[in-house]
């Protein structure tokens, strides 16, 4: 014969599993906590900001890119910065980068926008690239320093990559 103090166990962790399956059916029906609570991310103002090119997708004709704002500070201030995260104190070369808000934002491109990046063979000076040869060699995110990225209307008409020693 079960004890009562073993009924009562079995019956609250029947309870509890319920109400755990209950709560997962009730997320996955309303699309997840995450995007449940999820706020549509701020349009990017208009005009020229620094921050990392995720990707580039010219499938879209002229295309897009998924850009994440960043700051990239100098001075005290990248010091300052740099602190607050456990990093290198004085920064290295004076520059620092930081991305602490994970918000993306897919931007179109102009059609005819104007393309500069590093060349890193003739080290060091900016030189113009079009959509596919910039498409044809960019590395990701991790793979530069960062860009510079002016909107004019919520379009993209300039990217210029950020030179880094």
């Amino acid at each position: 014969m079960v004890s009562l103090d073993r009924k009562r166990s079995l019956l609250l962790a029947l309870v509890l599993a319920v109400s755990v399956v209950a709560i997962a059916v009730g997320l996955a029906l309303r699309g997840g906590a995450e995007q449940a609570s999820a706020a549509p991310a701020p349009e990017l103002q208009d005009g020229r900001q620094f921050g990392l090119i995720e990707s580039v997708d010219l499938r879209p004709s002229p295309g897009t890119v998924v850009f994440d704002p960043a700051d990239q500070l100098t001075g005290a201030a990248a010091n300052r910065a740099a602190a607050a995260h456990g990093d290198e104190v004085p920064v290295p070369n004076d520059v620092y980068k930081v991305d602490d808000d994970p918000t993306v934002h897919t931007l179109a491109l102009s059609p005819d926008v104007a393309i500069r990046v590093i060349d890193w063979k003739n080290c060091c000076d900016p030189v113009a690239a079009d959509l596919g040869a910039f498409k044809a060699s960019f590395r990701g995110r991790d793979g530069y320093w960062g860009f510079w990225v002016t909107l004019d209307d919520g379009v993209v008409v300039k990217i210029e990559e950020q030179y880094h020693p």
